[in-house]
């Protein structure tokens, strides 16, 4: 069993880590523009945290509807069909440039009615619409990366992804320190800078990522990029019917975390200051199981594309035992770690112990956090998708939200930022559950039609 065990987590772990450093890359400029926007000022800080709130769901959307191209190029390649998989990707680039623009447009439009509408204060309005508004015009460039970075990764060509996605987050620093703070000709933007750091950072990706793509002799068998066909409407749909709960699913996921800052922003700059610092530290710890869901979806998707469902299913119950260990070390760091980490964000003291405090609530759900997460991407494996959307909508925003909302801001004593991370450890444990079950009964049914 132990001989088993280790078979199948060496190419489930080769695939994991370069996933792994692109994931952590991505994440990682989150954190640069949280740590630079907290020298500059609390009042930056916090329009970058409610900021990320509105546009990172919207982000985790786009992404996830061209995630669909990672199972479907898989199977591909596992049934060794090369024109395919570069229809596929050509198709879903048509797709990206379509989905990337109307997010654009959406979040240039629907920020101001939405914070007003969430209660967030005058002063945060104002420094937030700015930063949002750089942000918006990148959405185009973020779609084609992720249509891109999806591709590479369904073919086991993870490293230049991950090399490039570093370069990002490297030339992200002095970016966000020349627009935060100024520098020669350059006047200081504060928070709104970093915005524009990662609007540069987003082209620059896209342009590396198809540069690559393009040019490079690992593609060269498939040649991915040249002689495009014309736009083909039925297969950008049948890529969108599969990538949209996908989408919807994580943004749901996302979107939970995000919520909680608006509902919080009526409580002041330092709560949701301590809120946006949890949530950035537990969001790049997340990085590591979250690698390990989307190596999941091309494995298990590789297997099925080669007929081999008892090999799928021996993958994702692979996946869900080191998952598990990932886990268990999150939450030890986040308990014997999490105050010396909150003191990198901020000076501020009040600052600090709140959020030192919400870390707890953190680690208390990173095991369920992780089983769920890894059973959603085994599933995007099976293409199974629809129901994911269902029992995450049902977990989130059915439990979770109204539960949090409740013991955070309402009854006799609100708890306030606590009261919301109770919540989302309800409601991950009882996504987590769910989402194992389906997994069991679609990995059953395969193996019966096999």
């Amino acid at each position: 069993m132990q001989s088993s065990f280790i078979k199948q987590a060496k190419p489930l772990l080769a695939l994991t880590l370069p996933i792994m450093g692109t994931q952590l890359a991505q994440t990682g400029m989150g954190v640069v523009d949280t740590v630079i926007a907290g020298l500059a000022s609390t009042l930056d800080l916090a329009s970058i945290a409610v900021g990320s709130s509105i546009w990172v769901p919207l982000v985790m959307l786009v992404s996830g509807i061209m995630v669909a191209l990672s199972p479907m190029v898989a199977q591909a390649k596992g049934a060794k069909d090369k024109a395919l998989s570069a229809t596929i990707l050509q198709q879903g680039m048509y797709l990206s440039l379509i989905i990337g623009v109307l997010a654009m447009f959406l979040l240039l439009y629907l920020t101001t009615p939405l914070m007003q509408l969430m209660g967030v204060t005058q002063d945060i309005q104002v420094t937030t619409q700015e930063y949002l508004t750089y942000i918006a015009y990148g959405l185009p460039a973020v779609a084609v990366h992720q249509a891109l970075r999806s591709y590479s990764e369904a073919i086991n060509l993870t490293q230049p992804v991950t090399v490039i996605a570093i370069f990002g987050l490297l030339l992200n620093i002095p970016l966000n320190l020349i627009f935060v703070f100024g520098y020669g000709p350059i006047e200081a933007m504060g928070g709104p800078g970093c915005g524009l750091a990662s609007c540069i950072i987003f082209y620059l990706l896209a342009i590396l990522l198809a540069l690559y793509t393009l040019v490079s002799r690992y593609h060269q068998n498939v040649n991915p990029l040249k002689n495009f066909t014309l736009p083909q409407s039925k297969f950008m749909i049948s890529i969108l019917a599969l990538g949209l709960p996908i989408g919807l699913a994580i943004f749901v996921e996302v979107s939970l975390f995000c919520i909680i800052a608006l509902f919080i922003a009526r409580l002041g700059p330092d709560v949701v200051a301590a809120h946006q610092i949890t949530l950035n530290i537990s969001s790049l710890l997340f990085m590591v199981p979250l690698s390990l869901a989307l190596a999941l979806t091309v494995r298990v998707g590789q297997e099925l594309g080669r007929g081999n469902s008892e090999a799928a299913r021996a993958c994702w119950i692979t996946g869900l035992k080191i998952n598990l260990l990932f886990s268990t070390c999150n939450a030890c760091v986040l308990i014997f770690l999490g105050h010396s980490i909150v003191s990198l964000y901020s000076p501020d003291e009040s600052v600090i112990q709140l959020a030192s405090h919400l870390l707890l609530y953190a680690a208390l759900f990173q095991i369920s956090d992780g089983l769920q997460v890894a059973c959603a991407g085994a599933l995007r494996g099976y293409k199974d998708t629809m129901i994911t959307l269902v029992l995450t909508v049902t977990s989130f925003w059915l439990l979770a939200l109204p539960f949090g909302y409740y013991l955070g801001l309402s009854g006799n004593a609100p708890w306030g930022a606590e009261g919301f991370w109770i919540g989302l450890v309800l409601g991950l444990s009882i996504n987590a559950i769910l989402l194992l079950t389906r997994l069991r009964r679609v990995s059953s049914k395969a193996l019966l039609r096999s």
